[in-house]
Parts: structure tokens; C-alpha cells; sequence
């Protein structure tokens, strides 16, 4: 199992490596992908913000929440016993990437039940994640590997959020329209 597991982190590495060489070939898609790579993270916590605020999307947003911070939580947790090294210079572990776990825990909360927002949401969500990548911040296993657990953390979630509640949520479209 050991040598497959090392051919499988070669390939990796090597896939990362070809990718950042020929995104940095092209100068304004590599600076685009690195601010993509640097601001999801803070747009994507002001997005939960915003949803917990507006009375309509309060229940989505702390679902958000929760989803995130505990893909995020679990990443760390499997990142620690894993120690794989990151391609760039930091030093903690990359595999899973927290920010793709809690970037698609958010997003597929988010669109779980509007579904026009589930294309914009994963292209947003992957050209952010492509920016870690770019960047160096880690290889495309790690990507990868946060976005399954982020997946997996936001249909447990969304499936907790239904069954605790009989009726649907006023946030599920807009807010619910008054009939006289």
C-alpha cells in the first residue's frame, strides 16, 4: 500500500507543479486566481453573515455556519493526523484543504434548496479553490479532498436541518408571500 500511496502523492505533486507553471505563464490569470484564492474565504464569512442577519435566510446562514466550522473542524483534525506536507513554504499539513471544506460545506448549503444558485455557486467556489492551488497553497488532492468532506458535511447538515424542522423554512425561496 505504500508504494501506491507514494505514486499517488508523485502524481499529485507533479499535476500541482504543472498547473501553477502554466497558470503563471499567463500572467493576469494568475494574478486573478490568487486574489480568487484570497478573498473567498473572507466574502464567503460576510455571505454567512449576511444570511444570519436577514430575517428570511436566518436558519440557512446558521446552517452555514455550522456546516463550515465543522468542515473546517474536521479537515483540521484529519490534516494533523495526515501531515502531509504542503507544496509552498507553510508549514502545517495540507490534505484536506480547510478552506475547500468550508468553502463547499457553505456553498451547497447555500444552494441546497435554491438551486439557481447551485452553478454560481460551485463556479465561484472553484475558481477560489483553483486559486489555492495556483498559488501554491496546495496541490490538487488537497483541494479535492476538502471539497468531498465539505460536500459530505453539507448533506449531513441540510438532512439534520430538514428533520428538525416539520414544515419548510421561510428561507427556502424568498421570503413567503402575503395572500389577502
Amino acid at each position: 500500500m505504500t508504494a501506491l500511496h507514494e505514486t499517488i502523492n508523485r502524481l499529485d505533486r507533479e499535476l500541482g507543479a504543472r498547473m501553477r507553471g502554466r497558470v503563471a505563464r499567463r500572467g493576469r490569470i494568475a494574478r486573478t486566481l490568487a486574489v480568487a484564492g484570497g478573498v473567498m474565504s473572507p466574502l464567503y464569512r460576510i455571505m454567512v453573515l449576511a444570511l444570519i442577519l436577514w430575517r428570511p435566510t436566518r436558519m440557512r446562514g446558521i446552517r452555514a455556519l455550522i456546516g463550515a466550522v465543522a468542515a473546517a473542524m474536521i479537515a483540521r483534525r484529519m490534516r494533523d493526523g495526515i501531515a502531509r506536507p504542503r507544496p509552498g513554504v507553510r508549514a502545517e499539513g495540507g490534505l484536506p484543504s480547510r478552506h475547500a471544506a468550508a468553502a463547499v460545506a457553505i456553498a451547497g448549503i447555500v444552494a441546497e434548496r435554491r438551486r439557481r444558485l447551485s452553478l454560481p455557486m460551485a463556479v465561484i467556489t472553484a475558481i477560489g479553490l483553483s486559486g489555492r492551488i495556483s498559488t501554491g497553497d496546495h496541490d490538487p488532492a488537497d483541494v479535492v479532498a476538502g471539497a468531498v468532506l465539505g460536500g459530505v458535511v453539507a448533506r449531513v447538515v441540510a438532512r439534520v436541518g430538514r428533520s428538525r424542522s416539520p414544515a419548510p423554512a421561510a428561507d427556502d425561496d424568498e421570503a413567503p408571500s402575503v395572500r389577502s
